[in-house]
């Protein structure tokens, strides 16, 4: 064009030619055409009266803005072109553009050039209907040089051509308008997945670019946290002007849907570009994700709580009020200790909040002073208590019990004293009404249960303390376990390893599981170092906060066993037992030979880079839990072992729980010790068929469809479980039909997360840490009956390094060899692995029909998915 039209081509300086670079050429060259992509465009601040010469402004290479076209339109001609450099090198241009009408468009076909906007089956679409841009014509290029897979891939046959001619897949996605011009609305790969969303970044950014402090945004996914994307806008203010974060997320709230509002916020000066002047994006830094997670600050006093609570129970150092619980690693069982801290901190919230409200904001709502709730007396957990269902489950196993416990090994600073050490067990056995229970068995065969006054037991007859040095810890928490007696009303050990005044020393507590579960733990060990303090400092610590006493639940599951709901989860529970199974052992489980002397371990462990995105990343984009996800996997990896076996490929297994369920607004348990676990059999059919093996192992769509039958097979189980124990024990009919039924002949329990710490060094080590480092044995009789043929045991350690899933597989020796246990243990951790893969890959997530308040089934959710892209 320069030189037939006799005018003087500029050249101008070497690196990005943007913001003053640009301006120097346009102004000190006297330029009248010039051809600019947006985003180097963007940096030129431009006042009416600017470059008079500048005559012709073509825009192209990348999306232009309406704000754009308002700063350089006037006065000029101003075009906005398209065109990869596959149709060498515009494919369609608009008419002149004039300010204040909206986004532009790119125009009509150039000469010579076809275009087309295609469905995904190569069909045109209507005028206003997003498609496919492709491109056709004498300009298009014959393919890549030396890539005939990638030449083939985009440059398909045109089924509209006479000729045999070819077309090019753009990748972009655009609509006709009313009167013929096409609109850009992004590129396909532009158009992402966040927590199973999808998310047009184009759409976000034209928002937050009709705001009048913004000059131009851009937007994209970032996860420089692993396990955590985050939605990231950057901004460029106008000129004179400032951003405000808050403002602007408020603006884009009342615009777009909640889950494409950024998560965080970075201004800069101007947007990075290339030395082809497009917007750099691998140029833009990254949040700060100390700030993302407090990206608002909180308002009032119980934000604040929350926020803290938050980085407390998640092991961040902080929240924002944002902040999505679920998202940044929390599961149901940390979602009880954020209760219980709340109640502690003064606020009262139920577990079913934090499922409901998820943030920190939302929760301060629903949060009300503790002082505002009706407590009932001390003495109101005093006194027999009727069994609860997992209680009757150990008395019909049979055999001897009395050391059937868990244990806990924490650190305990240098220069402990005797004297506070009892005081502080002390203070434990008073708050805690199960820890002085007492067993009374029966001739008939039953057990009665009696929680004691405090007092009754006393401190010094249940602590032991041992010189540190030169002492066997294993040995010691096996004559621990001995000394536990539950018919004298000896429920707790505790065996204190002094390692004098220079040193840190351990305190060892064994705990008969009767009175304790996994919640109870994360209740008693950090109440240590309180009540402690308290002794030293010769205070009394005080009964604390338990909320509804053990013996109030026990009462109120004895009466919902009566209720007319439960009888009608009596089908339920027959459909999940009434199959009859094929040994999955060498013979079926006999509990006359089957004892815990018997069994065999093994244990694996998962590493960080696996177990993070499994508590965080695949939660969130399937909008499920991590009890979801480590059964999809488990569900894959057991029916893959049992069809190697001939054992069928559906998987029943009893599954345990917290059991600490909502049965009424009246109870509170999220602070009271004791044994709540709930075991309830349960049947998952991953539904593969042979052809779809190979997808699932590679993380493949299959593997998504399986994860998403899973939740739904489990969601359908009404109160996680909970029914099935009040039938089979605390109901006379429903328990004489469930007890002639099959029992499942596996087991899983996963015990949520649980800070720990290895004891071996004395840096980085806090005082009162729970330490990891010792056998402190399996909790077990060496003569009580096994209950499962095989059991799973998992939990995640929060250690320095981040989380690792652990997970303890057990047996009796002479129904499996350990090569066939570690076929399936490591099966689990293959599908788990691959689960992570799949997080990975673009159409993973998604809903499920348990997630909508509408009638859908799955198909009818994956294809409106597909359609408006949630």
């Amino acid at each position: 064009m320069t030189y037939a039209a006799g005018a003087t081509l500029v050249v101008p300086p070497p690196g990005p030619l943007a913001d003053d670079v640009l301006a120097a050429v346009l102004r000190d060259s006297a330029v009248t055409h010039a051809l600019i992509p947006p985003a180097a465009l963007a940096t030129v601040a431009v006042r009416p009266g600017d470059f008079p010469a500048f005559r012709t402004l073509i825009v192209g290479g990348d999306a232009t803005s309406a704000e754009l076209v308002d700063r350089w339109a006037p006065g000029r001609r101003m075009v906005n072109a398209y065109g990869p450099t596959e149709s060498t090198v515009m494919a369609t241009t608009s008419a002149p553009l004039t300010g204040q009408s909206g986004t532009p468009p790119i125009g009509r076909p150039v000469h010579n050039s076809r275009v087309y906007v295609l469905d995904a089956g190569l069909r045109p679409v209507p005028a206003g209907v997003p498609g496919e841009l492709y491109i056709a014509g004498q300009g298009l290029a014959r393919g890549y040089l030396g890539r005939r897979g990638l030449t083939a891939e985009r440059f398909i046959a045109d089924p509209y051509s006479t000729t045999g001619e070819r077309m090019y897949r753009t990748g972009d996605i655009a609509r006709w308008t009313a009167d013929g011009e096409l609109d850009y609305l992004g590129r396909a790969d532009n158009q992402v997945k966040l927590r199973g969303y999808r998310i047009e970044l184009g759409e976000v950014e034209a928002v937050l670019n009709a705001h009048g402090t913004v000059d131009r945004a851009a937007v994209l996914i970032r996860e420089d946290q692993p396990g955590v994307a985050v939605l990231v806008a950057y901004l460029v203010p106008a000129v004179g002007l400032t951003t405000d974060h808050a403002e602007l997320r408020r603006h884009v709230a009342e615009a777009l849907p909640s889950y494409m509002v950024p998560g965080a916020f970075v201004t800069l000066d101007t947007l990075p570009v290339t030395v082809n002047g497009k917007l750099d994006r691998k140029a833009l830094p990254a949040p700060d994700f100390g700030d993302l997670l407090g990206t608002r600050e909180p308002r009032t006093v119980q934000e604040e709580v929350f926020c803290d609570l938050f980085a407390e129970v998640l092991r961040l150092e902080r929240v924002g009020v944002d902040g999505n619980f679920f998202e940044l690693g929390g599961d149901s069982i940390v979602s009880l200790q954020l209760v219980s801290k709340a109640h502690k901190a003064g606020l009262l919230i139920r577990t079913r909040d934090v499922f409901d409200c998820q943030t920190p904001a939302a929760l301060a709502e629903v949060a009300v002073p503790v002082s505002a709730v009706v407590h009932e007396s001390a003495e109101a957990g005093l006194g027999l208590v009727p069994l609860t269902p997992i209680m009757h489950w150990l008395r019909e196993l049979g055999g001897p019990a009395d050391g059937f416990q868990q244990a806990m090994m924490v650190r305990t600073p240098p220069g402990c004293a005797t004297e506070p050490m009892s005081a502080m067990v002390q203070a434990l056995l008073d708050r805690h009404d199960v820890l002085r229970a007492q067993l009374t068995r029966h001739a008939g065969g039953e057990w009665e249960l009696e929680v004691r006054p405090p007092g009754k037991v006393r401190a010094e007859d249940v602590l032991r303390r041992v010189d540190a040095h030169d002492t066997d810890i294993t040995e010691e928490a096996r004559a621990a376990q001995r000394r536990l007696d539950p018919e004298s009303g000896v429920m707790l050990q505790a065996v204190w390893f002094d390692a004098g005044a220079e040193s840190a020393g351990r305190l060892l507590l064994v705990i008969h599981h009767l009175v304790v579960d996994g919640i109870s733990w994360r209740l008693l060990t950090p109440e240590l170092p309180e009540l402690y303090r308290a002794a030293v400092e010769g205070r009394d610590p005080g009964p604390g906060q338990t909320g509804t006493s053990f013996r109030s639940w026990a009462r109120r599951l004895a009466e919902e066993a009566g209720k007319p709901g439960r009888v009608e989860e009596l089908p339920l529970w027959t459909s999940m037992l009434g199959e009859p199974r094929r040994s999955l052992g060498s013979r079926a489980l006999d509990p006359a030979r089957d004892r815990a002397a018997t069994a065999r371990r093994l244990t694996l462990s998962l590493p960080v880079e696996l177990t993070e995105p499994l508590l965080t990343r695949l939660p969130a984009i399937y909008h499920a839990g991590i009890n979801d996800v480590l059964l999809a996997a488990f569900a894959i990896a057991a029916a893959d072992w049992q069809r190697a076996r001939g054992a069928g490929r559906s998987v029943v297994f009893d599954l345990e729980g917290h059991g600490r369920e909502e049965l009424g607004g009246d109870l509170d348990v999220s602070r009271t010790v004791g044994w709540f676990t709930s075991m309830y059999p349960v049947h998952l059919d991953p539904r593969i068929p042979d052809r779809e093996w190979p997808d699932v192992w590679a993380g493949g769509p299959a593997l998504g469809r399986v994860l998403k039958e899973v939740k739904e097979q489990l969601r359908a189980i009404p109160d996680n479980g909970i029914g099935y124990g009040l039938l089979r024990y605390l109901h006379e009919e429903a328990g004489a039909a469930l007890s002639a039924l099959p029992t499942p002949q596996m087991s899983f329990n996963y015990l949520g997360r649980i800070a720990m710490a290895d004891g071996d060094g004395d840096g980085d080590v806090a005082d009162w840490s729970v330490l990891s480092d010792v056998d402190l044995g399996d909790g077990r009789d060496p003569d009580m009956p096994v209950g499962h043929a095989l059991e799973l045991n998992a939990v995640t350690q929060d250690q320095a390094d981040g989380p690792r899933l652990s997970a303890t597989w057990s047996w009796p020796s002479e129904l499996f060899r350990e090569d066939e246990v570690r076929a399936l243990a490591e099966g689990w951790f293959k599908a788990l692995g691959a689960l992570v893969t799949h997080a990975e890959t673009p159409d993973a997530g998604g809903f499920t029909p348990s997630d909508l308040l509408v009638d859908l089934n799955q198909n009818e959710i994956d294809l409106l998915s597909e359609e408006w892209g949630f």
